[in-house]
C-alpha cells in the first residue's frame, strides 16, 4: 500500500512534460523536424516537431533568433524550449536553448 502511495505521488511530476516559465504560458522541450518557409500571404513560418503531429506557427515578425534556434534544432537534432500561450495554442511565443 505504501508503494502505491509513492507511485501515485511521483507520477504527476513525471507525466507532465511541460514547465511553467516565469513568463506567461507553457514551455515544452521539443526537437524540430522541419521549418517550412511562409508563403508571401502567410504571416507565419510553419514548424514541425518530432513529438507532435500538429503544425506550429512562428510569426514572421518574431525575434529572428527564434527562427535561427529552430533551424539549428532541425539540423543538429537538438531540443529547444518552445513557449506557447497555453496547451491549445499553436503559435510559438518564444524559443530558447535547452540546457
Amino acid at each position: 500500500m505504501l508503494g502505491l502511495f509513492f507511485m501515485l505521488t511521483a507520477t504527476p511530476a513525471i507525466a507532465l512534460p511541460q514547465k511553467h516559465n516565469k513568463h506567461k504560458g507553457v514551455v515544452h522541450s521539443m526537437t524540430v523536424l522541419a521549418v517550412r518557409p511562409a508563403n508571401n500571404d502567410e504571416p507565419y513560418f510553419n514548424v514541425l516537431f518530432r513529438i507532435s503531429q500538429r503544425i506550429y506557427k512562428l510569426p514572421k515578425d518574431a525575434n529572428p533568433a527564434y527562427l535561427a534556434l529552430l533551424k539549428e534544432s532541425a539540423t543538429k537534432h537538438t531540443p529547444v524550449l518552445v513557449r506557447r500561450a497555453n496547451e491549445g495554442s499553436d503559435v510559438i511565443m518564444g524559443v530558447e536553448r535547452a540546457n
